[in-house]
């Protein structure tokens, strides 16, 4: 079935999916390439709730990222009727090497909005409060502002 995300078409097979993926580059700080990332998974068609989607998505990271460790998680309610809930974690993917990760999670009706963004325990404390302003000024176009979850 033709796909287009109005730059050009592209044909899939039944069972595959477009599910866009922007990164935004930040500042390379602490032995770290910073960046955000934005994911936009096409919402299931089997209704799930935001809380379940999360579950499932922590315990995919529970089993494959090393050292693993939740550090907090927080449902925000909702704007415009589209919920919100932010969770972070640590991480060690390598000896010496500690990474914290903070994803917000976004329910439209057609879609999941995932940002996710990843920190030293330096960092956490400077970059991700940038980061959280670039967040905070994404809008849907159903004119739900993402600064009103995050206050």
């Amino acid at each position: 079935m033709p796909q287009t995300n109005n730059l050009f078409i592209l044909n899939l097979p039944d069972g595959w999916k477009e599910t866009t993926v922007y990164t935004f580059e930040g500042p390379h700080d602490s032995g770290l390439q910073h960046n955000l990332v934005l994911v936009i998974d096409p919402k299931p068609a089997d209704e799930v709730d935001l809380k379940s989607y999360v579950q499932a998505q922590i315990h995919n990271s529970l089993s494959n990222l090393s050292g693993f460790e939740m550090v907090s998680e927080k449902d925000l309610g909702s704007a415009n009727g589209n919920p919100a809930y932010l969770i972070c974690y640590k991480q060690i993917p390598a000896p010496e090497q500690v990474l914290f990760q903070k994803q917000l999670y976004i329910m439209d009706k057609k879609a999941i909005c995932i940002f996710t963004s990843t920190y030293t325990k330096k960092t956490l404390q400077t970059i991700s409060y940038e980061v959280d302003d670039i967040i905070k000024s994404f809008a849907l176009l159903d004119g739900t502002k993402i600064r009103e979850l995050l206050q």
